[in-house]
C-alpha cells in the first residue's frame, strides 16, 4: 500500500508540474495585415516577465511590453499607396522569438496633388506641363505672281517664317504629360522683294518688244558755182537706230550716224553770162525761201552805187533751179536796159 501511495503522490507532482509548465511552452504569435491594419498578437507568454513587441509601419516603428498576451491592430495609411510593415514578439529573455513582414495596399484613395488637373493625382504629379516647343520653318516662294494666303504680291522673291507650337496636354490615363504636335503654322516675318523689269524679262514674266527700225532722214542743198559753171548738190544723210535698254525693256534711239555726199552738174549755157562773178563767188539755192530775190534798181548801176552781190535763190529741184536763175538773168537785164535809157534822158 505504501508503494502505491508514493507512486501516486509522484504522478500528482508530476501533473502539477505539467500543467504549471504546458502554457508557458505554448507561446503563440499571430501576425496579418490589411487596408485595414496591420495585427499582432501573441498568448501563452509568462505574466511575470516583461515581454516585448514592436511594429513597424511604412517606416515607422512602435514598440511596447505585454504579460502574458498581446492583442493588437496598428492602422496603415490609407492614401492609395502600397505600405511595407514588420513585426516582432519575444519572452523577456529574448526566447520565444517571432517575427513577420510584407506590404499591404494601395489602400484609401489617393490625395488629389493636383486640384486643377481631373481625377486625383497622387503626391508627385506634375500639376503644370512643360513649356512649349516653338518650332520654325522658314520659306520662300518666287514667280511672276507669287501668292500666299490669298494676298498676291506680284513678281518677285517672298520670304516669311512657318511658326509651330507644341503643346502639352495631359493623359489621365498614364498621369503623364503627353506633346501634342502643332500642324496649323503661324506665318511672320514676311518680306517681299520685287523683281526689276529687266529681272522680269529674264524670269519670262514680261517678253521683249521687237526692235523697231532704224529712222533715217535725207536733206539736200544745191547752189549755182558760176566760177566754175556747175551745179553742186549736198545731200545730208542720217540714219538713228535703235537700241535695247533693258532696265526699262524698252528700245530708245541709239547714236546717230551722219553721211555727207556732193553731186555736181553743168549748168546750161547762158545761165552765169550775165552774172558778175568775182572771184569764187556762186549762186546759191538753199531752202530758205521758194521766191527769187531779184535786184533791186541800186544794183542795175545806177550813178553814185555799187553793184551788189546776187542774193541766194531757193530751190529743192534742178528745176527749180533753171526757172530761178532764168528769173534773175531776165531781171537783171531789164534793170540794166532801164538804167541805160535813164543815163541816155539825162544827157
Amino acid at each position: 500500500m505504501k508503494i502505491y501511495a508514493v507512486i501516486a503522490a509522484s504522478v500528482a507532482t508530476l501533473g502539477a508540474s505539467l500543467l504549471v509548465a504546458g502554457p508557458a511552452e505554448a507561446h503563440t504569435p499571430n501576425f496579418s495585415a490589411s487596408c485595414d491594419g496591420v495585427h499582432v498578437g501573441a498568448t501563452a507568454y509568462d505574466a511575470a516577465m516583461q515581454n516585448h513587441w514592436s511594429v513597424t509601419i511604412d517606416g515607422t516603428t512602435q514598440s511596447g511590453t505585454f504579460g502574458s498576451s498581446f492583442d493588437q491592430t496598428f492602422p496603415v495609411p490609407q492614401d492609395g499607396a502600397t505600405t511595407a510593415w514588420s513585426a516582432v514578439v519575444e519572452a523577456e529573455d529574448g526566447t520565444y522569438h517571432f517575427a513577420d513582414s510584407g506590404s499591404v495596399g494601395p489602400c484609401g484613395t489617393p490625395a488629389d496633388a493636383c486640384a486643377d488637373l481631373p481625377g486625383n493625382q497622387p503626391a508627385g504629379t506634375a500639376c503644370t506641363p512643360p513649356p512649349d516647343v516653338i518650332r520654325v520653318d522658314h520659306q520662300s516662294l518666287d514667280g511672276c505672281s507669287v501668292q500666299l494666303d490669298g494676298t498676291t504680291y506680284g513678281a518677285g522673291v517672298l520670304t516669311y517664317d512657318e511658326e509651330y507650337t507644341d503643346t502639352y496636354v495631359f493623359n489621365e490615363t498614364t498621369q503623364t504629360w503627353d506633346l501634342v504636335t502643332d500642324t496649323t503654322p503661324m506665318t511672320s516675318n514676311l518680306v517681299f522683294t520685287p523683281w526689276t523689269v529687266q529681272q522680269g524679262v529674264h524670269h519670262q514674266c514680261a517678253t521683249q518688244p521687237n526692235q523697231p527700225p532704224a529712222t533715217h532722214t535725207s536733206h539736200s542743198t544745191s547752189h549755182v558755182d558760176c566760177s566754175s559753171d556747175e551745179i553742186v548738190t549736198t545731200t545730208v544723210s542720217s540714219t538713228t537706230p535703235f537700241v535695247y535698254d533693258a532696265a526699262t525693256n524698252t528700245w530708245v534711239p541709239g547714236q546717230t550716224v551722219t553721211q555727207t555726199s556732193t553731186t555736181s552738174t553743168p549748168v546750161q549755157q547762158g545761165r552765169c553770162s550775165h552774172i558778175d562773178v568775182k572771184g569764187t563767188q556762186a549762186v546759191q539755192l538753199t531752202s530758205q525761201t521758194d521766191q527769187p530775190q531779184l535786184p533791186t534798181v541800186v544794183d542795175a548801176g545806177l550813178p553814185g552805187t555799187t553793184t551788189a552781190k546776187l542774193a541766194p535763190v531757193a530751190s529743192t529741184s534742178s528745176t527749180g533751179n533753171a526757172l530761178s536763175l532764168l528769173l534773175l538773168t531776165a531781171g537783171s537785164a531789164l534793170l540794166v536796159l532801164a538804167g541805160a535809157g535813164v543815163r541816155r534822158g539825162t544827157r
